[in-house]
């Protein structure tokens, strides 16, 4: 956790640097904006990774509790019947509540991070990063410059570590 804390506070401080170096035409992405982009998504996956992390934690932390088991009550997705033909017990029950709870907790926070990130860093309260959003899921050519700016922010994460 105390990494990912480092990692986000470099990128606070690399966007507040930034300069838009690489601007072009104002109706058009700029390098800049997709490298706040990819940064973001870059926290943004580091902090999913780490509701993974933190649930495995609590689970070997459960007496009783395997990642087998957690797995297979989890797959009933709160469904009754699906809980009794597993033979699930209360304390699995109240259990999986608390993952859930947990979970969703987490999620909101993430939500509440790629919000902030996108309409501060990204720019244009929001639009600019929905731009990409769209543009990448339809226009190959910028998907393909995308990728070559994430490739230099995996890079830099790597001599970070």
């Amino acid at each position: 956790m105390m990494k990912l804390m480092k990692y986000v506070a470099a990128v606070c401080m690399l966007s507040m640097v930034s300069t838009g170096v690489f601007a072009q035409d104002e109706t058009e992405i700029t390098d800049d904006q997709l490298y706040r982009y990819a940064i973001m998504q870059e926290v943004i996956n580091l902090m999913k990774k780490d509701i993974s992390v933190e649930i495995n934690k609590i689970i070997k932390a459960q007496e009783g509790m395997t990642g087998k088991r957690y797995k297979e009550l989890a797959a009933t997705k709160d469904d009754e019947a699906k809980l009794q033909a597993i033979d699930a017990k209360d304390w699995e029950i109240r259990f999986l509540k608390q993952i859930d709870d947990f979970k969703s907790k987490r999620i909101a926070s993430i939500k509440t991070v790629n919000s902030e990130l996108a309409t501060k860093m990204v720019g244009d309260r929001g639009k600019d990063y929905k731009r990409i959003k769209d543009q990448l899921k339809s226009d190959e050519s910028f998907k393909s410059r995308y990728d070559s700016i994430v490739a230099s922010v995996s890079a830099a994460k790597v001599k970070a570590d």
